[in-house]
């Protein structure tokens, strides 16, 4: 208990800041028919992927535009195979819908996220001894706090072409404890991220339980707020973590309370990934950019039927419909940029 009350400490004291000196930008409500697909032709397996037993899955993000086309397509994540995210790329590209409606006529509909998962009917379900003996070798050092040597070791592992969901596990298993070591708390997540994805199936319930929980933990810390209630609600559906989660249960509350409380702004940091995009799905419906260091390209809000694409302006603050839930801000710029998104109180609308 003493860890997750210091990890929820940390991330209440980080919102203390003055308010901000904002401009408004208001979006326009509307009432819309959802696309209905036509063609949906699913991906083609990548054939080096296969004849290696490799299993994968990404995660995409696109849009439907007015013709019914699919545009704006983006990898959000994946288990890291990159023939697997380019087959899934090109699949969604050539789907085809009815566009969405409004009044009768064609609109974009904006927020459409698909999982494409690449898996072998026939393929093996262990490790092979090629990988457990690296595996072990790593586990007893990071174990031993000895550090040093282990990130090149790791992208040795990778280079292994890590074949099915098992080894793809175990492997994100081994770099979140190794990032927990280092005190490296953001790419600590990020394995996490990719580990809960999947570990179910392949971890053993112990590990898999306090990997969810640990991914909660540090949501919660960051300021992830909505990611954290998604990871509790995995936890809770856990049998045999009924004592975990009733532990994490009080913070989650709080969690919930703090969102209504206008007062309180919500910080997160940012930072542009290796594939030149960072996201951030919203809990409120204002924020605002600042800190910005480095080059950040453009900003997109994607919505249920709203798809804006902005400059990336410090001080603006973004005001969206309270009835347009689910949406998520989409950060592009260039590797390495970091900057600051203020969830905040949304200024009111005078007619």
């Amino acid at each position: 208990m003493n860890l997750i009350s210091a990890l929820i400490l940390t991330a209440a004291s980080s919102q203390a800041g003055n308010a901000l000196d904002v401009e408004t930008e208001d979006f326009l409500r509307e009432t819309i028919i959802n696309a209905v697909p036509i063609e949906r032709t699913p991906a083609t397996f990548p054939r080096r992927a296969a004849e290696r037993g490799q299993e994968g899955w990404v995660q995409l993000s696109y849009v439907v535009n007015e013709k019914g086309e699919v545009e704006s397509a983006v990898v959000e994540k994946s288990s890291g195979i990159q023939s697997f995210e380019k087959a899934a790329l090109s699949a969604v590209k050539k789907w085809q819908f009815k566009p969405a409606l409004q009044n009768g006529k064609p609109i974009k509909q904006c927020k459409n996220q698909i999982q494409m998962d690449f898996q072998l009917n026939n393929g093996p379900k262990g490790v092979s001894r090629r990988f457990l003996s690296r595996y072990k070798s790593l586990v007893a050092k990071v174990e031993n706090n000895d550090l040093e040597g282990v990130p090149s070791k790791l992208e040795e592992l990778r280079a292994l072409n890590l074949g099915n969901f098992t080894e793809d596990s175990y492997f994100w298993a081994l770099v979140s404890r190794y990032h927990l070591k280092a005190g490296n708390e953001f790419d600590e997540l990020e394995a996490l991220d990719n580990l809960v994805h999947r570990g179910k199936k392949y971890l053993n319930k112990e590990m898999y339980v306090g990997s969810v929980a640990r991914a909660t933990l540090l949501n919660l810390k960051h300021n992830r707020l909505k990611n954290a209630i998604r990871y509790f609600d995995i936890l809770s559906e856990i049998e045999g973590a009924e004592d975990v989660t009733k532990q994490v249960l009080p913070y989650i509350d709080k969690v919930h309370a703090f969102i209504e409380d206008d007062n309180k702004q919500i910080w997160v940091q940012g930072q542009i990934s290796d594939k030149d995009l960072w996201q951030h799905e919203l809990v409120r419906n204002a924020f605002t950019i600042s800190n910005i260091e480095g080059d950040l390209t453009s900003l997109e809000v994607r919505c249920s039927n709203q798809y804006s694409v902005y400059d990336v302006q410090q001080g603006l603050q973004w005001n969206i419909p309270k009835e347009w839930r689910g949406c998520r801000v989409y950060i592009h710029g260039k590797e390495g940029a970091s900057f600051n998104l203020i969830e905040t109180a949304k200024s009111e609308i005078k007619a």
